[in-house]
């Protein structure tokens, strides 16, 4: 009994204390200590940065408002608070400095630091720039004070002048700026925006950053195009000779391949910011002057009705600006044109955007303008106006008619002077943007000045480009004033083999919405929508194979020109676009090259053109833009 007792006793099991697992006790430590790293070295710190981000686009929006409203001191103010800013949020971004050493991760945080870096160095750079605007300040109506009164009012010409003595220390501060503006672009161009997903949380990523630094990039070629101009400033304002220009009229209406027809030229005087016309001329009466019986060229007798010699007013033929020059200048010194020191062409649309800018005017002996739409032609009243004046048959000479482009002009530019100082950026705005669109073009004796206004994309040249390129060359001849009605919209597609070689399909379809005019000249009626003929030519890469055109009355034609290969078409004598009608136009070619991962392509504005849609299509991708200037894109395979 008692040693079965004891047997029992031994089979029981002693119970041990419970233990906490070391492992387990590890783990969870472990995983706290994780959780508050993560706290304190990523979610605080990314909760700062994202408050800080916050307040930052606060103050960058001050700066824009701040330039919109003409605030100089404002702007200032809010370029002083967005460096603190951004400052403050470079100490912030340092706290996640550790994930750099991550290698999945490094690439994110540095993309962070050029973002810093080059949102420091555009800072600077606009920090510079103001204090180069200062002594401008009043001039460009920057200063947002109310119009001074009593005998300390300036007139525009002394406000002008004095703006000029300061214009020779502008080269020093264009190079700070540009140095700034280059050290943002490295840091900027550096991002791989194939690195970010194309949306995340609803919002789109890859496209902002590519906009980023497209931004940046079209920032520092323009400040470089602009560099140049700035030391000629002050002698192209007469200071301190005179300087003389000849002011080419083109009706834009009437298109040519330079923007319009030559309808009229005026002698334009400038002396120490005083403009001056000297007086304005019917491009027909230089022609009769003119009376050289020159042949035609071919574009002129295959395409142009009833035209047997070649008149000053249809030398326009080339769509390079230049070389226009290089075939008028000759012809219009041989028929009794004075020597100038530039040539100025300009279209109908600066003389609308300036009267909208000014209001009516009206011009003695000849009536009120505006650029209010006139119901007669559903377009502003100054074209009607003039295209009354100058095109409408009757009884007075065609000279005496066209004269009235110099006494418009004069108006245009005495108002202009004597507007109050809020009104001046307006003119500026209106410059600007008619000099990028194309609607202003120079050229220049000048060698060097030359240069530099090509630089600035001012002189109406066809460029270089080692990518694809597109030129779309409209030539209005006996059209009547079609265009001003005409929308277009071009759409390329590029089809592209798995060894790189690229078919392109380029569809121009033409439409003419507006009702047609009664062109019974014999009655005295204003023709300005008529049955239009159309030649048209596309500048394409050296090289291109044309593979077939569709819509052409005539025989396509394949030759090389400026340094391109062109395609020309005609319609209009068989099959005009017709009023409220359409046309299309459809070319099919090879390009010279193979593309690789990237396509690039330069898209060059018509002078004297607006409204162009434009489609690409390539891989499934699809971009639509307005071609108000000429465009370079570059889309990722």
């Amino acid at each position: 009994m008692k040693d079965a007792l004891e047997n029992k006793i031994e089979l029981e099991p002693v119970k041990k204390p419970w233990v906490f697992p070391k492992k387990l006790f590890i783990g969870i430590g472990t995983l706290f200590l994780i959780i508050a790293f993560l706290v304190i070295f990523t979610a605080l710190p990314l909760l700062e940065i994202k408050t800080q981000v916050f307040s930052l686009n606060e103050e960058v929006k001050g700066i824009s408002e701040g330039i919109q409203a003409q605030n100089l001191a404002q702007t200032i103010e809010k370029l002083g608070a967005t460096k603190n800013k951004l400052n403050n949020l470079a100490t912030s971004y340092k706290k996640l400095g550790w994930v750099r050493f991550i290698p999945l991760v490094n690439g994110f945080y540095k993309d962070g630091e050029r973002l810093i870096n080059g949102g420091n160095y555009l800072l600077e750079a606009g920090e510079i720039a103001i204090e180069e605007l200062k002594p401008y300040a009043d001039l460009l109506g920057l200063e947002n004070k109310k119009e001074e009164t009593g005998p300390k009012e300036l007139t525009a010409e002394e406000r002008l002048m004095l703006a000029l003595d300061t214009l020779d220390k502008l080269g020093p501060g264009m190079d700070k700026i540009e140095q700034k503006l280059e050290e943002a672009q490295r840091q900027i161009d550096q991002i791989n925006p194939n690195r970010y997903p194309e949306t995340l949380f609803g919002k789109k990523i890859r496209e902002k950053i590519i906009m980023l630094i497209k931004m940046t990039d079209s920032i520092v070629q323009m400040t470089r195009e602009v560099k140049p101009i700035t030391k000629y400033l002050k002698p192209l304002l007469g200071y301190p000779g005179e300087k003389r220009y000849l002011i080419l009229f083109q009706n834009d209406a009437e298109l040519r391949p330079t923007g319009g027809f030559l309808t009229a030229y005026a002698i334009l005087s400038v002396h120490k910011g005083n403009f001056k016309p000297l007086g304005s001329f019917d491009i027909y009466s230089l022609d009769a002057r003119f009376g050289n019986r020159l042949p035609p060229p071919e574009p002129i007798k295959k395409y142009h009705k009833n035209v047997y010699y070649w008149h000053l007013r249809d030398m326009n033929l080339s769509p390079d600006f230049k070389e226009f020059m290089q075939t008028f200048w000759p012809n219009y010194k041989k028929a009794g044109g004075g020597d100038v020191d530039g040539i100025v062409a300009v279209d109908t649309k600066v003389l609308v955007d300036l009267l909208r800018v000014l209001g009516p005017i009206g011009v003695a002996d000849w009536g009120r303008y505006s650029a209010e739409n006139d119901p007669r032609c559903n377009c502003p009243q100054v074209f009607y106006e003039l295209e009354s004046q100058i095109s409408k048959p009757v009884g007075t000479l065609r000279t005496e008619r066209k004269a009235v482009l110099g006494p418009l002009m004069h108006s245009i530019l005495l108002n202009m002077m004597q507007s109050p100082r809020k009104k001046w950026p307006e003119f500026f705005n209106v410059a600007f943007s008619n000099i990028q669109e194309k609607h202003i073009l120079f050229y220049f004796f000048n060698e060097e000045l030359q240069k530099a206004v090509e630089a600035l994309n001012a002189g109406g040249r066809i460029k270089d480009y080692d990518g694809d390129y597109l030129h779309i060359n409209d030539c209005n001849f006996a059209g009547a004033k079609s265009n001003m009605y005409i929308r277009v919209n071009v759409e390329q597609e590029i089809k592209i083999d798995s060894g790189g070689e690229a078919i392109k399909t380029v569809i121009i379809d033409y439409k003419n919405p507006a009702p047609p005019s009664n062109c019974n000249l014999e009655a005295g009626e204003l023709c300005l929508n008529g049955l239009y003929r159309n030649w048209v030519r596309l500048y394409v890469p050296k090289g291109s194979q044309l593979i077939e055109v569709s819509g052409s009355e005539v025989e396509a034609n394949t030759y090389e020109e400026l340094g391109k290969t062109v395609f020309e078409a005609f319609y209009g004598d068989k099959a005009p676009l017709r009023p409220q009608g359409k046309a299309r136009l459809v070319f099919k070619y090879k390009l010279p090259f193979k593309i690789g991962s990237d396509y690039r392509i330069l898209v060059q504005k018509q002078p004297g053109t607006y409204g162009y849609e434009y489609q690409i299509k390539l891989d499934g991708k699809e971009e639509k833009f307005e071609l108000k200037t000429d465009r370079e894109l570059k889309l990722s395979l």
